[in-house]
């Protein structure tokens, strides 16, 4: 989607001259311009992929899990407490992030934010290893690995919101893509994995473990041990690649608007004699008061509220049938693999639906929001599947009309949140603001999500969740 940058850019296509932006940058020549550009959507894709890699990780990892808590309360439920876990710890600290915004340097976040991500790594290549702590102890280091990740995820998507607004809007779509890409690769691991080894344990309508479990299935703990290694190496390359384009002058001089120190003759002082009035500094300040931060707040959240509630029911819908409901969907022709796949055919729908999301020119809120209320149908829909644990009359018995309906479901969550998280920053006073009203309308959809995953489980089956 073009903006008054790219615009900028294109006037300068000669080579001539720089390429001043539309609040007054100077980004050098066409081509530096374009160059930049395209490096720091890339850094946005790659720190999307960043904020969605840990959860994914998690989800890619269950069969390893399953065999760890073997034995424990949670065995059967704790994608569940996992979902809880990891959506209200990320959405604490998200709100955390909201709130101080405008005190805080993003980048600083971010940078923190992939440190901790990538020390929680190591904690899981070295899991797999530790065979005398399974069962609920084990159980209860991995929920804290989960709750440190979600913390971190939380204030490094916050942030990441609070920055690309003041970038092309193009940028937003990268950080959601990349959230997607994040689901795609886990979700291919998944597969390589299940079509390269031979499970040597069967197991219940639950999906557990069951058999001989004094060893764990073939090959499964080189493979966990794989998948946390692969997290850890791209997250050292993400932070890597952030600390090199965070010095581009074409990064710095956006960033500075949404952070910029205030001291007396520092670049705050050249920065507000370029900005708009549309995106106005917001910079920490002894004379702001509370009260002024939640009036402004406030005020942001009325111009993008009806964008907010888009992406609440967005993710809150998505999440309360999402891998809950859709995991326990048997097949009903032998097809043994129809749980690794339906993943892998959501991410696929997920992400084009966000790829696609700009060239949709769907932007009034009342258009989204039927889209998104239209997708409540999903959930009697998918308990007509074959649900092992429902009690409902299951009328759908075919694996392609199921996975179908798996791949509508990832591409409309993919499109309404990227369409809605582009469209948001671009309609009020404070840009950083909203970004952040964005990240925690995604997040507070996705821990509405996690806990109604019970409701709606319980729903299915008429019987305790847990």
């Amino acid at each position: 989607m073009p903006n008054a940058d790219d615009d900028a850019v294109a006037a300068a296509a000669d080579g001539s001259r720089s390429v001043i932006t539309h609040d007054g940058f100077d980004t050098g020549s066409p081509r530096t311009a374009r160059m930049s550009s395209k490096t720091t959507y890339l850094l946005f894709l790659g720190m999307g992929l960043a904020t969605l890699l840990p959860w994914n990780l998690f989800i890619s990892a269950s069969e390893f899990y399953q065999y760890q808590f073997a034995g424990s309360p949670r065995q059967h439920t704790f994608q569940n407490s996992f979902s809880v876990a990891y959506m209200v710890t990320n959405l604490v600290f998200n709100l955390y992030a909201m709130v101080t915004v405008t005190k805080s340097d993003p980048n600083a976040r971010i940078l923190y934010g992939l440190v901790a991500n990538t020390l929680m790594y190591l904690v899981g290549v070295v899991m797999p290893l530790m065979h005398d702590y399974r069962g609920t102890t084990s159980f209860h280091i991995v929920m804290i690995q989960l709750a440190v990740t979600a913390a971190s995820s939380g204030m490094l998507t916050n942030s990441l919101f609070a920055l690309v607004v003041h970038f092309s809007p193009s940028h937003s779509e990268g950080i959601l893509s990349g959230q997607a890409v994040a689901g795609l690769i886990a979700t291919v691991a998944q597969l390589v994995t299940a079509y390269s080894v031979q499970p040597s344990h069967s197991r219940d309508a639950f999906g557990s473990v069951q058999g001989d479990l004094d060893g764990p299935p073939s090959g499964l703990i080189p493979r966990t041990i794989a998948y946390f290694a692969f997290a850890f190496i791209v997250n050292v390359l993400l932070t890597a690649a952030f600390c090199h384009v965070r010095r581009d002058p074409y990064y710095q001089q956006r960033s500075k608007l949404a952070y910029s120190p205030s001291a007396p003759g520092s670049d705050t002082e050249i920065a507000t004699e370029t900005e708009t009035e549309t995106e106005q500094l917001i910079r920490p300040s002894s004379a702001t008061s509370i009260a002024s931060d939640i009036a402004a707040f406030k005020s942001t959240f009325s111009q993008i509220s009806g964008y907010s509630y888009v992406i609440l029911l967005d993710f809150a819908l998505t999440l309360s049938v999402f891998p809950s409901v859709t995991a326990m969907v048997t097949s009903t022709s032998g097809f043994t693999l129809l749980t690794e796949w339906h993943f892998f055919i959501y991410n696929i729908g997920d992400f084009l639906g966000r790829r696609f999301a700009p060239s949709l020119q769907i932007t009034r809120v009342s258009s989204l929001l039927a889209i998104a209320f239209a997708r409540l149908l999903f959930i009697p829909v998918f308990f007509a599947c074959h649900v092992v644990f429902s009690v409902w009359y299951n009328w759908i018995r075919s694996d392609a009309l199921f996975l179908a309906l798996v791949w509508l479901l990832g591409a409309t969550n993919g499109f309404l949140s990227t369409r809605s998280a582009m469209a948001a920053p671009r309609l009020c006073d404070q840009p950083t603001i909203a970004g952040t009203i964005v990240a925690i309308s995604i997040s507070t959809g996705l821990a509405i999500g996690s806990v109604l995953s019970w409701a709606v489980r319980m729903a299915g089956c008429l019987c305790s969740p847990l």
